[in-house]
Protein backbone atom coordinates (compact mmCIF):
# COMPACT_ATOMS: atom_id res chain seq x y z
CA UNK A 1 0.00 0.00 0.00
CA UNK A 2 1.10 3.41 -1.16
CA UNK A 3 0.30 6.81 0.71
CA UNK A 4 -0.10 10.52 -0.87
CA UNK A 5 -1.01 13.42 0.90
CA UNK A 6 -2.95 15.91 -0.03
CA UNK A 7 -1.60 18.80 -1.87
CA UNK A 8 -4.43 21.15 -1.57
CA UNK A 9 -7.28 22.62 0.53
CA UNK A 10 -10.19 23.12 -2.00
CA UNK A 11 -12.47 24.58 0.70
CA UNK A 12 -13.68 24.80 4.55
CA UNK A 13 -17.04 25.58 6.11
CA UNK A 14 -17.27 26.01 9.98
CA UNK A 15 -14.66 26.45 12.36
CA UNK A 16 -12.03 24.57 10.60
CA UNK A 17 -8.53 25.32 12.62
CA UNK A 18 -4.87 24.95 10.83
CA UNK A 19 -6.01 22.80 8.25
CA UNK A 20 -3.37 23.37 6.28
CA UNK A 21 -1.91 20.53 8.97
CA UNK A 22 -3.46 17.74 6.57
CA UNK A 23 -1.08 18.47 3.64
CA UNK A 24 1.84 18.33 5.61
CA UNK A 25 3.96 15.32 5.31
CA UNK A 26 3.85 13.79 9.16
CA UNK A 27 4.96 10.12 10.64
CA UNK A 28 2.23 7.84 9.85
CA UNK A 29 1.76 7.40 13.84
CA UNK A 30 -0.78 8.46 16.06
CA UNK A 31 1.28 9.43 19.10
CA UNK A 32 0.54 10.62 22.68
CA UNK A 33 1.34 14.21 21.92
CA UNK A 34 0.36 15.85 18.58
CA UNK A 35 1.11 19.42 18.63
CA UNK A 36 0.13 19.82 14.56
CA UNK A 37 -3.46 18.85 14.17
CA UNK A 38 -6.26 19.80 11.84
CA UNK A 39 -9.18 21.14 14.43
CA UNK A 40 -12.58 21.03 13.24
CA UNK A 41 -15.26 22.18 15.84
CA UNK A 42 -19.30 21.85 15.50
CA UNK A 43 -20.66 21.64 12.04
CA UNK A 44 -17.83 21.96 9.54
CA UNK A 45 -16.39 20.30 6.77
CA UNK A 46 -13.08 19.95 4.65
CA UNK A 47 -12.35 19.09 0.98
CA UNK A 48 -8.95 18.09 0.21
CA UNK A 49 -7.61 17.83 -3.08
CA UNK A 50 -5.26 14.63 -3.44
CA UNK A 51 -3.52 15.98 -7.14
CA UNK A 52 -5.06 12.76 -9.19
CA UNK A 53 -7.46 10.31 -9.20
CA UNK A 54 -6.07 7.71 -7.48
CA UNK A 55 -7.87 4.05 -6.24
CA UNK A 56 -7.91 3.17 -2.41
CA UNK A 57 -9.38 4.75 0.58
CA UNK A 58 -8.29 7.33 2.68
CA UNK A 59 -6.21 6.61 6.04
CA UNK A 60 -6.88 9.13 8.87
CA UNK A 61 -5.40 9.20 12.09
CA UNK A 62 -7.37 10.85 15.02
CA UNK A 63 -5.32 12.19 17.63
CA UNK A 64 -8.36 13.25 19.59
CA UNK A 65 -12.70 13.44 19.59
CA UNK A 66 -15.16 14.69 21.90
CA UNK A 67 -18.45 14.07 22.10
CA UNK A 68 -20.23 12.87 18.55
CA UNK A 69 -17.83 10.53 16.94
CA UNK A 70 -19.47 10.03 13.41
CA UNK A 71 -18.33 12.29 10.22
CA UNK A 72 -19.54 11.69 6.74
CA UNK A 73 -17.08 10.66 4.31
CA UNK A 74 -17.74 11.13 0.21
CA UNK A 75 -14.65 10.72 -1.85
CA UNK A 76 -15.51 12.45 -5.54
CA UNK A 77 -13.96 12.12 -8.46
CA UNK A 78 -14.74 15.73 -8.93
CA UNK A 79 -15.28 18.46 -6.38
CA UNK A 80 -18.87 18.60 -7.18
CA UNK A 81 -19.42 15.07 -6.62
CA UNK A 82 -17.98 15.63 -3.21
CA UNK A 83 -20.47 18.40 -2.56
CA UNK A 84 -23.42 16.11 -3.71
CA UNK A 85 -26.26 13.78 -2.30
CA UNK A 86 -26.90 10.56 -2.83
CA UNK A 87 -30.38 10.61 -4.86
CA UNK A 88 -31.70 10.47 -8.42
CA UNK A 89 -31.39 13.17 -10.27
CA UNK A 90 -34.10 14.42 -12.19
CA UNK A 91 -32.75 14.19 -15.03
CA UNK A 92 -31.27 10.46 -14.40
CA UNK A 93 -28.59 9.47 -11.36
CA UNK A 94 -27.40 11.62 -9.39
CA UNK A 95 -24.30 10.75 -7.07
CA UNK A 96 -24.32 7.27 -6.41
CA UNK A 97 -22.62 4.32 -4.16
CA UNK A 98 -22.82 1.58 -6.88
CA UNK A 99 -20.61 -0.88 -7.37
CA UNK A 100 -18.59 0.60 -4.39
CA UNK A 101 -19.21 2.96 -1.37
CA UNK A 102 -18.10 6.56 -2.10
CA UNK A 103 -20.65 8.61 0.69
CA UNK A 104 -20.72 7.46 3.96
CA UNK A 105 -20.49 7.85 7.66
CA UNK A 106 -17.73 6.36 10.07
CA UNK A 107 -17.29 6.45 13.28
CA UNK A 108 -13.76 8.16 14.80
CA UNK A 109 -11.73 7.53 17.77
CA UNK A 110 -9.13 8.95 19.82
CA UNK A 111 -5.54 8.08 19.26
CA UNK A 112 -6.87 6.24 16.09
CA UNK A 113 -5.50 4.76 12.94
CA UNK A 114 -8.09 3.98 10.58
CA UNK A 115 -8.57 3.48 6.60
CA UNK A 116 -11.77 3.85 5.24
CA UNK A 117 -13.05 3.42 1.34
CA UNK A 118 -11.96 1.41 -1.35
CA UNK A 119 -13.19 3.31 -4.24
CA UNK A 120 -11.67 5.76 -7.47
CA UNK A 121 -11.37 9.53 -6.07
CA UNK A 122 -9.73 12.33 -6.22
CA UNK A 123 -11.10 14.62 -3.49
CA UNK A 124 -12.10 13.75 0.04
CA UNK A 125 -15.10 15.71 1.87
CA UNK A 126 -15.05 15.60 5.43
CA UNK A 127 -17.90 16.67 6.98
CA UNK A 128 -18.42 16.50 11.12
CA UNK A 129 -22.52 16.22 11.87
CA UNK A 130 -23.46 17.90 15.27
CA UNK A 131 -23.01 21.00 17.39
CA UNK A 132 -20.75 19.44 19.98
CA UNK A 133 -18.45 17.84 17.95
CA UNK A 134 -14.95 18.43 18.07
CA UNK A 135 -12.71 16.47 16.04
CA UNK A 136 -8.19 16.72 16.44
CA UNK A 137 -7.17 15.04 13.01
CA UNK A 138 -3.00 14.85 12.58
CA UNK A 139 -3.37 13.76 9.34
CA UNK A 140 -5.33 12.12 6.22
CA UNK A 141 -3.85 10.60 3.28
CA UNK A 142 -5.10 8.62 0.50
CA UNK A 143 -3.86 4.68 1.00
CA UNK A 144 -3.51 3.84 -2.87
CA UNK A 145 -3.47 -0.10 -4.11
CA UNK A 146 -2.27 1.07 -7.62
CA UNK A 147 -0.79 -1.27 -10.04
CA UNK A 148 3.52 -1.33 -9.78
CA UNK A 149 4.47 -3.20 -12.88
CA UNK A 150 6.97 -1.99 -15.19
CA UNK A 151 6.06 0.06 -18.36
CA UNK A 152 7.95 -0.63 -20.67
CA UNK A 153 6.40 0.61 -23.61
CA UNK A 154 6.45 4.12 -24.01
CA UNK A 155 5.70 7.33 -27.18
CA UNK A 156 7.46 10.69 -26.71
CA UNK A 157 7.52 13.27 -29.20
CA UNK A 158 7.29 17.10 -29.74
CA UNK A 159 3.96 18.09 -28.92
CA UNK A 160 3.66 18.49 -25.28
CA UNK A 161 -0.13 17.97 -25.38
CA UNK A 162 0.25 14.64 -27.07
CA UNK A 163 2.74 13.32 -24.38
CA UNK A 164 0.31 14.70 -21.82
CA UNK A 165 -3.09 12.35 -23.58
CA UNK A 166 -0.45 9.34 -23.72
CA UNK A 167 0.66 9.54 -20.49
CA UNK A 168 -2.83 10.13 -18.79
CA UNK A 169 -3.96 6.80 -21.12
CA UNK A 170 -1.66 5.34 -19.23
CA UNK A 171 -2.40 5.87 -15.74
CA UNK A 172 -6.03 5.55 -16.47
CA UNK A 173 -5.50 1.91 -17.34
CA UNK A 174 -3.16 1.02 -15.18
CA UNK A 175 -5.60 2.48 -12.19
CA UNK A 176 -7.99 -0.38 -13.57
CA UNK A 177 -5.76 -2.70 -13.78
CA UNK A 178 -7.30 -4.48 -10.42
CA UNK A 179 -8.09 -7.90 -8.44
CA UNK A 180 -5.67 -9.55 -11.32
CA UNK A 181 -8.43 -8.78 -14.21
CA UNK A 182 -8.90 -5.41 -16.09
CA UNK A 183 -11.67 -3.12 -15.04
CA UNK A 184 -13.50 -0.99 -16.57
CA UNK A 185 -13.58 1.69 -14.21
CA UNK A 186 -12.06 2.26 -10.12
CA UNK A 187 -15.41 3.63 -8.71
CA UNK A 188 -18.66 2.40 -10.15
CA UNK A 189 -17.91 -0.07 -13.19
CA UNK A 190 -15.33 -2.88 -11.50
CA UNK A 191 -16.71 -5.56 -13.36
CA UNK A 192 -15.15 -7.24 -16.66
CA UNK A 193 -16.99 -5.80 -19.78
CA UNK A 194 -15.33 -7.98 -22.84
CA UNK A 195 -16.49 -5.95 -25.47
CA UNK A 196 -15.14 -2.80 -23.13
CA UNK A 197 -11.82 -4.90 -23.17
CA UNK A 198 -10.43 -4.76 -25.98
CA UNK A 199 -9.10 -1.04 -26.53
CA UNK A 200 -8.04 -1.64 -22.95
CA UNK A 201 -6.11 -4.69 -23.94
CA UNK A 202 -4.70 -3.24 -27.11
CA UNK A 203 -3.46 -0.67 -25.00
CA UNK A 204 -2.10 -3.22 -21.82
CA UNK A 205 0.09 -4.70 -25.18
CA UNK A 206 1.35 -1.17 -26.02
CA UNK A 207 2.66 -0.51 -22.56
CA UNK A 208 3.48 -3.74 -20.49
CA UNK A 209 3.44 -6.62 -23.22
CA UNK A 210 1.16 -9.40 -23.00
CA UNK A 211 -0.60 -9.40 -19.58
CA UNK A 212 -1.93 -12.13 -17.72
CA UNK A 213 -5.51 -10.16 -17.01
CA UNK A 214 -6.41 -10.58 -20.54
CA UNK A 215 -6.97 -14.35 -20.86
CA UNK A 216 -8.34 -14.57 -17.14
CA UNK A 217 -11.07 -11.56 -18.17
CA UNK A 218 -11.75 -14.26 -20.85
CA UNK A 219 -11.73 -17.20 -18.75
CA UNK A 220 -14.00 -15.60 -16.10
CA UNK A 221 -16.52 -14.18 -18.76
CA UNK A 222 -16.83 -17.24 -20.50
CA UNK A 223 -17.24 -19.66 -17.05
CA UNK A 224 -20.39 -16.33 -16.75
CA UNK A 225 -22.07 -17.13 -19.86
CA UNK A 226 -22.27 -20.56 -20.42
CA UNK A 227 -23.44 -21.26 -23.99
CA UNK A 228 -25.73 -20.45 -25.65
CA UNK A 229 -26.13 -17.52 -23.46
CA UNK A 230 -24.41 -14.42 -24.51
CA UNK A 231 -21.00 -13.14 -22.78
CA UNK A 232 -22.39 -10.33 -20.46
CA UNK A 233 -25.64 -10.71 -21.77
CA UNK A 234 -24.89 -9.02 -25.03
CA UNK A 235 -24.78 -10.95 -28.27
CA UNK A 236 -22.03 -8.50 -29.53
CA UNK A 237 -19.80 -8.95 -26.68
CA UNK A 238 -19.23 -12.37 -27.86
CA UNK A 239 -18.29 -11.41 -30.84
CA UNK A 240 -15.64 -8.84 -28.81
CA UNK A 241 -14.64 -11.95 -26.49
CA UNK A 242 -13.41 -13.55 -30.14
CA UNK A 243 -11.68 -10.73 -31.21
CA UNK A 244 -9.94 -10.45 -27.66
CA UNK A 245 -8.76 -14.33 -28.32
CA UNK A 246 -7.41 -13.33 -31.42
CA UNK A 247 -5.52 -10.37 -29.31
CA UNK A 248 -4.42 -12.95 -26.96
CA UNK A 249 -2.78 -15.01 -29.45
CA UNK A 250 -1.39 -12.41 -31.44
CA UNK A 251 0.34 -11.17 -27.69
CA UNK A 252 1.30 -14.51 -26.24
CA UNK A 253 1.65 -16.59 -29.30
CA UNK A 254 1.16 -19.70 -26.62
CA UNK A 255 -1.05 -22.35 -28.78
CA UNK A 256 -0.96 -24.06 -25.39
CA UNK A 257 -2.50 -20.97 -23.76
CA UNK A 258 -5.30 -20.26 -26.13
CA UNK A 259 -6.50 -23.81 -27.60
CA UNK A 260 -9.03 -24.22 -24.54
CA UNK A 261 -11.17 -21.30 -25.47
CA UNK A 262 -11.29 -22.19 -29.64
CA UNK A 263 -14.60 -24.98 -28.48
CA UNK A 264 -16.15 -22.18 -27.21
CA UNK A 265 -15.39 -19.83 -29.45
CA UNK A 266 -16.50 -21.79 -32.28
CA UNK A 267 -19.91 -22.56 -29.96
CA UNK A 268 -20.64 -18.71 -30.45
CA UNK A 269 -20.35 -19.28 -34.12
CA UNK A 270 -22.55 -21.93 -34.24
CA UNK A 271 -25.19 -21.17 -31.35
CA UNK A 272 -25.19 -17.24 -31.32
CA UNK A 273 -24.15 -16.12 -34.82
CA UNK A 274 -24.70 -18.17 -37.08
CA UNK A 275 -28.66 -17.96 -36.54
CA UNK A 276 -28.76 -14.27 -36.21
CA UNK A 277 -27.83 -14.02 -39.93
CA UNK A 278 -30.32 -14.25 -42.54
CA UNK A 279 -29.88 -15.08 -45.71
CA UNK A 280 -29.96 -12.12 -47.31
CA UNK A 281 -27.18 -11.07 -45.27
CA UNK A 282 -28.89 -9.24 -42.28
CA UNK A 283 -27.67 -9.65 -39.29
CA UNK A 284 -29.74 -8.86 -36.19
CA UNK A 285 -29.25 -10.29 -32.45
CA UNK A 286 -31.35 -10.09 -29.55
CA UNK A 287 -29.38 -7.05 -28.53
CA UNK A 288 -27.80 -4.86 -31.07
CA UNK A 289 -25.58 -2.91 -28.87
CA UNK A 290 -22.59 -1.65 -29.76
CA UNK A 291 -22.42 1.97 -27.85
CA UNK A 292 -24.80 3.60 -26.03
CA UNK A 293 -24.90 6.54 -28.19
CA UNK A 294 -25.77 4.52 -31.53
CA UNK A 295 -27.76 1.49 -29.22
CA UNK A 296 -30.28 4.08 -27.80
CA UNK A 297 -32.51 6.62 -29.71
CA UNK A 298 -31.02 10.16 -29.56
CA UNK A 299 -34.44 12.22 -30.64
CA UNK A 300 -36.61 11.39 -32.99
CA UNK A 301 -35.24 12.11 -36.22
CA UNK A 302 -34.37 9.82 -39.01
CA UNK A 303 -35.42 6.72 -36.92
CA UNK A 304 -35.31 4.73 -40.07
CA UNK A 305 -31.99 5.95 -40.84
CA UNK A 306 -30.61 5.31 -37.08
CA UNK A 307 -31.83 1.98 -37.23
CA UNK A 308 -30.36 0.92 -40.73
CA UNK A 309 -27.04 2.10 -38.91
CA UNK A 310 -27.20 -0.20 -35.78
CA UNK A 311 -27.81 -3.28 -38.34
CA UNK A 312 -24.65 -2.34 -40.21
CA UNK A 313 -22.74 -1.97 -37.46
CA UNK A 314 -23.63 -5.47 -36.09
CA UNK A 315 -22.64 -6.63 -39.39
CA UNK A 316 -19.31 -4.87 -39.45
CA UNK A 317 -18.36 -6.19 -36.20
CA UNK A 318 -19.95 -9.53 -36.70
CA UNK A 319 -17.78 -9.55 -39.98
CA UNK A 320 -14.57 -8.33 -37.61
CA UNK A 321 -15.07 -10.92 -35.30
CA UNK A 322 -15.51 -13.80 -37.68
CA UNK A 323 -12.25 -13.08 -39.80
CA UNK A 324 -10.61 -12.90 -36.58
CA UNK A 325 -11.86 -16.59 -35.65
CA UNK A 326 -10.54 -17.55 -39.00
CA UNK A 327 -7.36 -16.70 -38.12
CA UNK A 328 -7.55 -18.58 -34.95
CA UNK A 329 -8.63 -21.58 -37.02
CA UNK A 330 -6.48 -21.95 -39.48
CA UNK A 331 -3.58 -21.25 -37.01
CA UNK A 332 -5.10 -24.52 -35.32
CA UNK A 333 -6.01 -26.41 -38.22
CA UNK A 334 -9.42 -26.39 -38.22
CA UNK A 335 -12.22 -26.33 -40.37
CA UNK A 336 -13.32 -22.48 -41.33
CA UNK A 337 -16.16 -23.32 -43.96
CA UNK A 338 -18.89 -22.39 -41.28
CA UNK A 339 -16.95 -19.06 -40.98
CA UNK A 340 -16.65 -18.54 -45.09
CA UNK A 341 -20.21 -19.36 -44.91
CA UNK A 342 -21.53 -16.92 -42.91
CA UNK A 343 -19.15 -14.55 -43.91
CA UNK A 344 -19.87 -14.80 -47.59
CA UNK A 345 -23.72 -14.13 -46.42
CA UNK A 346 -23.00 -10.68 -44.72
CA UNK A 347 -20.88 -9.78 -47.73
CA UNK A 348 -24.04 -9.43 -49.57
CA UNK A 349 -25.63 -6.88 -47.90
CA UNK A 350 -24.37 -2.97 -47.78
CA UNK A 351 -25.18 0.01 -46.01
CA UNK A 352 -25.33 3.86 -45.94
CA UNK A 353 -23.71 5.40 -42.90
CA UNK A 354 -24.52 8.98 -42.16
CA UNK A 355 -25.19 9.65 -38.53
CA UNK A 356 -22.70 7.31 -36.23
CA UNK A 357 -18.72 7.93 -36.43
CA UNK A 358 -18.19 4.55 -34.59
CA UNK A 359 -20.06 2.64 -36.96
CA UNK A 360 -18.56 4.29 -39.86
CA UNK A 361 -15.34 3.55 -38.21
CA UNK A 362 -16.44 -0.50 -37.56
CA UNK A 363 -17.02 -0.09 -41.12
CA UNK A 364 -13.87 0.81 -42.23
CA UNK A 365 -12.28 -1.87 -39.70
CA UNK A 366 -14.36 -4.30 -41.94
CA UNK A 367 -12.77 -3.34 -44.54
CA UNK A 368 -15.63 -0.97 -46.37
CA UNK A 369 -14.57 1.90 -48.60
CA UNK A 370 -17.95 3.83 -49.79
CA UNK A 371 -17.28 7.59 -49.38
CA UNK A 372 -19.95 8.08 -46.99
CA UNK A 373 -17.82 6.41 -44.27
CA UNK A 374 -15.11 9.52 -44.26
CA UNK A 375 -18.05 11.61 -44.61
CA UNK A 376 -19.47 10.59 -41.73
CA UNK A 377 -15.72 9.69 -39.87
CA UNK A 378 -14.26 13.89 -41.01
CA UNK A 379 -18.27 15.67 -40.08
CA UNK A 380 -17.89 17.86 -37.28
CA UNK A 381 -13.92 17.45 -36.49
CA UNK A 382 -13.44 15.80 -33.02
CA UNK A 383 -17.55 16.37 -32.14
CA UNK A 384 -19.18 13.02 -31.63
CA UNK A 385 -15.42 11.24 -30.69
CA UNK A 386 -16.34 8.69 -28.10
CA UNK A 387 -13.28 7.39 -25.40
CA UNK A 388 -15.05 4.28 -26.12
CA UNK A 389 -14.45 4.03 -29.85
CA UNK A 390 -11.60 6.57 -29.82
CA UNK A 391 -9.50 3.42 -31.14
CA UNK A 392 -11.36 2.62 -34.63
CA UNK A 393 -12.18 6.21 -35.34
CA UNK A 394 -8.95 7.55 -35.22
CA UNK A 395 -7.72 4.77 -37.20
CA UNK A 396 -10.62 5.03 -39.75
CA UNK A 397 -10.39 8.55 -39.98
CA UNK A 398 -6.29 7.77 -41.08
CA UNK A 399 -7.54 4.86 -43.21
CA UNK A 400 -8.81 7.79 -45.49
CA UNK A 401 -5.23 9.35 -45.44
CA UNK A 402 -6.64 12.05 -43.33
CA UNK A 403 -3.57 12.25 -41.11
CA UNK A 404 -3.21 15.43 -39.66
CA UNK A 405 -6.90 15.60 -39.42
CA UNK A 406 -6.86 12.46 -36.73
CA UNK A 407 -4.21 13.54 -34.54
CA UNK A 408 -5.75 17.04 -34.56
CA UNK A 409 -9.50 15.37 -33.72
CA UNK A 410 -7.46 13.31 -30.78
CA UNK A 411 -5.93 16.52 -29.10
CA UNK A 412 -9.03 18.52 -29.28
CA UNK A 413 -11.08 15.83 -27.85
CA UNK A 414 -8.74 14.19 -25.80
CA UNK A 415 -7.00 17.81 -24.77
CA UNK A 416 -10.94 19.22 -23.62
CA UNK A 417 -10.79 16.60 -20.90
CA UNK A 418 -7.63 17.63 -19.23
CA UNK A 419 -8.16 21.54 -19.77
CA UNK A 420 -11.03 20.87 -17.12
CA UNK A 421 -8.59 19.13 -15.05
CA UNK A 422 -9.15 16.12 -15.76
CA UNK A 423 -6.10 13.11 -14.41
CA UNK A 424 -7.48 10.20 -15.92
CA UNK A 425 -10.02 9.97 -18.96
CA UNK A 426 -13.80 9.91 -18.62
CA UNK A 427 -16.54 7.43 -19.99
CA UNK A 428 -17.71 9.42 -22.05
CA UNK A 429 -17.05 13.11 -23.08
CA UNK A 430 -18.79 15.56 -25.58
CA UNK A 431 -16.95 19.11 -26.34
CA UNK A 432 -20.02 21.19 -26.14
CA UNK A 433 -19.33 20.22 -22.30
CA UNK A 434 -16.98 22.83 -22.39
CA UNK A 435 -18.97 25.66 -22.74
CA UNK A 436 -19.51 28.21 -19.75
CA UNK A 437 -18.37 25.29 -17.75
CA UNK A 438 -16.28 24.96 -13.87
CA UNK A 439 -13.23 22.47 -13.68
CA UNK A 440 -13.73 18.89 -12.07
CA UNK A 441 -11.44 20.90 -9.71
CA UNK A 442 -13.29 23.69 -8.94
CA UNK A 443 -16.03 24.24 -6.27
CA UNK A 444 -19.99 24.58 -8.57
CA UNK A 445 -20.46 28.13 -9.19
CA UNK A 446 -23.86 29.90 -9.61
CA UNK A 447 -24.46 29.51 -13.50
CA UNK A 448 -22.22 27.82 -15.07
CA UNK A 449 -22.11 24.03 -15.59
CA UNK A 450 -20.78 21.90 -13.41
CA UNK A 451 -18.58 19.68 -15.77
CA UNK A 452 -19.73 16.22 -14.29
CA UNK A 453 -22.73 16.67 -12.64
CA UNK A 454 -24.52 18.72 -15.50
CA UNK A 455 -23.43 16.23 -17.91
CA UNK A 456 -23.15 12.16 -18.93
CA UNK A 457 -26.01 10.51 -20.44
CA UNK A 458 -27.86 6.65 -20.58
CA UNK A 459 -26.53 4.64 -17.80
CA UNK A 460 -24.05 7.60 -16.90
CA UNK A 461 -25.73 10.40 -15.92
CA UNK A 462 -24.55 13.22 -13.61
CA UNK A 463 -21.90 12.24 -10.77
CA UNK A 464 -22.68 8.33 -11.72
CA UNK A 465 -20.61 8.85 -15.03
CA UNK A 466 -16.97 7.36 -14.19
CA UNK A 467 -13.91 9.85 -14.74
CA UNK A 468 -11.70 7.09 -14.68
CA UNK A 469 -12.61 4.28 -17.50
CA UNK A 470 -10.04 2.20 -18.94
CA UNK A 471 -11.62 2.00 -22.37
CA UNK A 472 -10.62 5.33 -23.17
CA UNK A 473 -6.85 4.08 -23.77
CA UNK A 474 -7.43 3.50 -27.31
CA UNK A 475 -5.24 6.29 -28.39
CA UNK A 476 -2.30 4.28 -26.99
CA UNK A 477 -2.47 1.70 -29.99
CA UNK A 478 -3.65 4.55 -32.39
CA UNK A 479 -0.58 6.50 -31.49
CA UNK A 480 1.49 3.36 -31.94
CA UNK A 481 0.28 1.87 -34.79
CA UNK A 482 -0.42 4.46 -36.67
CA UNK A 483 1.62 7.81 -35.98
CA UNK A 484 4.72 5.72 -35.19
CA UNK A 485 3.46 3.35 -37.76
CA UNK A 486 4.38 -0.01 -35.88
CA UNK A 487 2.03 -2.85 -37.45
CA UNK A 488 2.71 -6.34 -36.01
CA UNK A 489 3.00 -9.82 -37.75
CA UNK A 490 2.91 -13.29 -36.26
CA UNK A 491 1.40 -14.96 -33.13
CA UNK A 492 3.87 -13.79 -30.38
CA UNK A 493 5.24 -10.60 -32.80
CA UNK A 494 7.45 -12.48 -35.18
CA UNK A 495 7.74 -9.38 -37.64
CA UNK A 496 7.46 -5.80 -37.39
CA UNK A 497 6.86 -3.64 -40.38
CA UNK A 498 7.41 0.47 -39.90
CA UNK A 499 5.37 2.59 -42.05
CA UNK A 500 5.34 6.14 -39.88
CA UNK A 501 2.27 8.89 -40.59
CA UNK A 502 3.89 11.33 -38.34
CA UNK A 503 0.41 13.65 -38.43
CA UNK A 504 2.38 16.99 -38.44
CA UNK A 505 4.57 15.94 -35.57
CA UNK A 506 7.91 16.55 -36.13
CA UNK A 507 9.96 13.51 -33.91
CA UNK A 508 9.06 10.24 -32.55
CA UNK A 509 10.50 7.83 -30.39
CA UNK A 510 8.30 4.41 -29.42
CA UNK A 511 9.67 2.00 -27.37
CA UNK A 512 7.33 -1.38 -27.92
CA UNK A 513 7.37 -4.80 -25.79
CA UNK A 514 7.39 -7.83 -27.13
CA UNK A 515 7.97 -11.45 -26.15
CA UNK A 516 11.50 -11.05 -27.63
CA UNK A 517 12.12 -7.70 -25.95
CA UNK A 518 11.69 -4.06 -26.42
CA UNK A 519 11.81 -2.21 -29.87
CA UNK A 520 12.67 1.11 -30.20
CA UNK A 521 12.19 3.61 -32.85
CA UNK A 522 12.79 6.93 -33.47
CA UNK A 523 11.24 9.00 -36.56
CA UNK A 524 12.77 12.38 -37.48
CA UNK A 525 11.16 14.73 -39.71
CA UNK A 526 14.06 16.36 -42.08
CA UNK A 527 14.00 19.62 -43.68
CA UNK A 528 12.98 18.11 -46.96
CA UNK A 529 9.85 16.76 -45.75
CA UNK A 530 11.17 13.16 -45.30
CA UNK A 531 11.24 10.88 -42.40
CA UNK A 532 14.89 9.82 -40.72
CA UNK A 533 14.16 6.55 -39.01
CA UNK A 534 16.19 4.63 -36.59
CA UNK A 535 15.22 1.27 -35.11
CA UNK A 536 16.92 -1.24 -32.24
CA UNK A 537 14.99 -4.57 -32.17
CA UNK A 538 15.85 -7.49 -30.73
CA UNK A 539 17.07 -10.84 -32.03
CA UNK A 540 14.04 -13.21 -33.01
CA UNK A 541 12.26 -10.38 -34.92
CA UNK A 542 12.21 -9.22 -38.41
CA UNK A 543 11.75 -5.68 -38.63
CA UNK A 544 11.01 -3.96 -42.47
CA UNK A 545 10.45 -0.06 -43.05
Amino acid sequence: MKYINATKIIYTQGEVTNAENLLKEQILQIGLSEPNTCIMKGRASVILDFGKEVSGGARMLTYAVQNQKTVRLRFGESVGETCAELKQGENGYGATNDHSLRDFCVELQRYSDMTFGQTGFRFLRIDTLSDDTVVFLKTVVAAVDTDTRAEIGSFECDDALVNDIWTTAAYTLRLCLQNGMLWDGIKRDRLVWIGDLYPEVRAANCLFGDIPETLRCLDFSMVQAPLPNPINGMPTYSLWWIINLREAYHANGDKASVAPYLPYAKGILEQIVSPAVAEDGTVSYSFNYIDWPSCIQEGEDRTEQRQSERLAGVAYLTTVALRALKELLVAFDEDTSLCDEVLAKIAQKKYTIDIYKQIAALGAWAGETDECLKTTLMRGGANGLSTFQSYPILTAVAGFGEYEAALSMMKEYYGGMLSVGATTFWEDFDLEWLENCTRLDEMPVEGKKDIHGDYGKFCYQSFRHSFCHAWSAGVIPYLVETVAGIKTEGAGVQKITITPHLSGLKHVKVKFPTLHGVVTVEHTLQENGTVNTIVDAPKGIEVQY
